[in-house]
């Protein structure tokens, strides 16, 4: 070989060693540390388990859907390279990390919205992306109780929305004090629910002239929708505060932890499916004197601990469902077991619940007990589950959701 054509052959192959060698791009959905705070959607690439994967070279494209990057006010959308794990920008060449990429504004929204079976003083809202200026795609609607500080119930999956204008009207006195009030809550939400340590002072602050052992158990917030409910990189709506409540550690990491991963094995298998989830009842633990203490984490009986957490999947095309209920209570006591589960369970014969069965611990409390009820008997128990949400199940065991669908 001539020599010259040899050096030029090896050059070749070692640029594109060291390309090959060149990190990749990669951006974690579920660490809130590691993107921007108002993190723009990644719209040549797909989220893979929680996270977007750009291999050296690739060219990425990023959107904040018709708002402006924070460090670009005149730019709705960049294109850049992946080198050496960061970005580099076509328009002015520099290299930029991911931190430095931000939009002015989350193209996320939890906003007040319209959600049927939800009257005042309840309040509707709304999880939606906005896609681009003038476009906006919903991913989840709640009923929220202000009052107390808790979400009545949301719904996931499959949405079914009566046709209505997005854009926001001009507000009345009235709404304006709303939005007041919204914030208001928000902002103490966020300060129970984002900092554990102090979750748990508040929690031991109420139950000190109680003498109320716990046992080594420590309160967490978990979200009643999964990020893993959502599709791809729309998984951040699960963030939002209002889609928050508390739970017991050793429940969040035990059975509310395995119950949500089948919950969202079978959505990512049938997006027709729609997922209602919320809590019922007020947890309580056994102070001086034998009685019962309820938690409340604010005052006026507001953020309450939830003594149950509750899942319904509903088939609408073969009209069946299933209840999976979870008892957010850890020191329940043996005798207490049979008042405490109000149907009798099909969890055995939902061949579905894969992780729970699995991990064989769904029927001890220290995990959360779970019980799986037949959806219109479990309406009548808990009405934050409106019967008229699933009157297109057939009762019995003929309408309830038990088979593989592996």
């Amino acid at each position: 070989m001539v020599p010259w054509v040899f050096s030029v052959c090896f050059l070749v192959f070692s640029v594109k060693i060291a390309a090959s060698e060149d990190p990749p791009c990669i951006i974690d959905l579920e660490c809130p540390e590691c993107i921007p705070d108002n993190m723009p959607l990644v719209t040549s690439h797909r989220a893979v388990n929680g996270s977007v994967r750009a291999q050296s070279r690739d060219e990425v494209l990023l959107s904040c859907g018709g708002g402006k990057f924070l460090a670009f006010p005149l730019r709705t959308t960049l294109t850049a390279v992946c080198e050496a794990g960061r970005y580099r920008l076509h328009h002015d060449h520099t290299l930029r990390h991911l931190l430095e990429l931000g939009c002015q504004e989350s193209v996320l929204e939890d906003v007040l919205h319209q959600v049927e079976h939800c009257p005042p003083p309840l309040q509707g809202r709304a999880y939606q992306l906005q896609v681009s200026a003038g476009r906006t795609r919903h991913l989840a609607l709640v009923c929220f109780d202000a009052d107390r500080g808790r979400a009545e119930r949301a719904r996931a999956g499959r949405l079914t929305l009566a046709p209505h204008n997005d854009r926001a009207a001009p507000l009345t006195l009235l709404g304006n004090f709303n939005h007041m009030f919204d914030a208001r809550t928000r902002r103490d939400a966020e300060r129970l629910y984002r900092d554990r340590a102090s979750l748990n002072r508040r929690l031991q602050e109420i139950l000190k002239h109680d003498r109320v052992s716990l046992a080594g158990q420590t309160l967490t917030s978990a979200s009643l929708l999964a990020p893993h409910y959502f599709k791809d990189q729309e998984m951040r709506a699960a963030d939002f505060v209002s889609n928050e409540v508390a739970v017991w550690r050793s429940v969040a990491d035990g059975n509310l932890k395995h119950l949500r991963a089948d919950v969202a094995r079978l959505l990512s298998l049938n997006r027709e499916l729609e997922v209602h989830a919320g809590t019922h009842g007020v947890a309580s633990l056994r102070g001086a004197d034998n009685k019962r203490v309820e938690l409340y984490l604010s005052a006026a009986r507001r953020f309450p601990v939830p003594l149950y957490v509750w899942t319904a999947v509903v088939d609408p095309v073969s009209h069946a469902g299933l209840a999976l209920v979870l008892l957010n209570d850890p020191f329940v006591a043996v005798s207490e077991i049979r008042e405490a589960v109000f149907c009798d369970s099909m969890c055995g014969r939902a061949a579905w619940l894969r992780e729970l069965h699995r991990n064989r611990h769904y029927e001890v409390p220290l995990y959360g007990l779970v019980f799986c009820c037949e959806l219109h008997n479990f309406t009548r128990t808990v009405p934050e589950l409106p019967a008229a949400l699933v009157q297109s199940v057939r009762r019995n065991e003929e309408g309830m959701l038990l088979g593989d669908f592996a």
